[in-house]
C-alpha cells in the first residue's frame, strides 16, 4: 500500500506545467523564452520562426515539471514581462482592460538592475523580477493601472540611477532615463 503511494505522489510531481500567455495589449509578442531557473540564460525562443502571439490571442506552453524563469518580449525586442522561479501552471495577461504602457528607456551608459515603480511611499518589490535588466539603450515596458506613480531606477551596485516624481499616468507615457 505504501509503494503505490510512493507512486501517487512521484506522478503528482511529474505533473505538466502549463503557462498560458494571454496578450490583451495592442503589441504582438513575437518572443516568448521559458528557461529552467539553474540555466544560466534565456535559451531558444520558444515561438516558432515567424510565430507571433497578436493582440486577444494567447498561447500555451506545456513544459515539464521543474521551475522555470520567463520572458516575454514584443516584436521590438522590448521586454512586456518577465518573471523568475515559476514552478506551477500559470495565466500570464500582458495588458488588458484599464491598464496602461508605461515604457522605460535607459539613455544612460549604466545598466538598470532594480525599478521600482509605486503609487505610495514605499517602494515596494523590484519590478525587473530578479529576471531582468535594463541595459543601455533599451528599452521595458509595464502595463499599470491609471494613477499617480513615481519611480527610481538602480544601478547593479544598487547606485540611483533616476528618479520619476509625480507622473499621473492616464495615457501611455515613456519615461526617459537620462545620464
Amino acid at each position: 500500500m505504501m509503494s503505490l503511494g510512493l507512486i501517487a505522489l512521484a506522478a503528482c510531481n511529474a505533473m505538466p506545467l502549463e503557462i498560458r500567455v494571454e496578450n490583451q495589449s495592442s503589441l504582438p509578442v513575437c518572443e516568448v523564452y521559458l528557461s529552467p531557473q539553474q540555466q544560466t540564460d534565456f535559451g531558444e525562443n520558444q515561438l516558432a520562426e515567424g510565430e507571433m502571439i497578436a493582440s486577444g490571442e494567447q498561447h500555451t506552453f506545456i513544459l515539464e515539471a521543474g521551475e522555470y524563469d520567463l520572458l516575454v518580449r514584443d516584436c521590438s525586442e522590448e521586454t512586456l514581462y518577465s518573471e523568475a522561479n515559476i514552478s506551477q501552471s500559470r495565466h500570464i495577461i500582458l495588458g488588458g482592460e484599464g491598464k496602461i504602457p508605461l515604457k522605460v528607456t535607459n539613455q544612460t551608459s549604466r545598466e538598470i538592475c532594480y525599478l521600482y515603480i509605486s503609487t505610495g511611499e514605499e517602494w515596494g518589490e523590484d519590478r525587473l523580477g530578479k529576471v531582468e535588466s535594463i541595459l543601455p539603450n533599451a528599452k521595458r515596458i509595464f502595463f499599470l493601472p491609471p494613477a499617480v506613480y513615481h519611480a527610481r531606477a538602480l544601478d547593479c551596485d544598487e547606485n540611483v540611477v533616476a528618479e520619476m516624481e509625480e507622473v499621473n499616468l492616464s495615457d501611455s507615457f515613456e519615461w526617459v532615463v537620462l545620464p
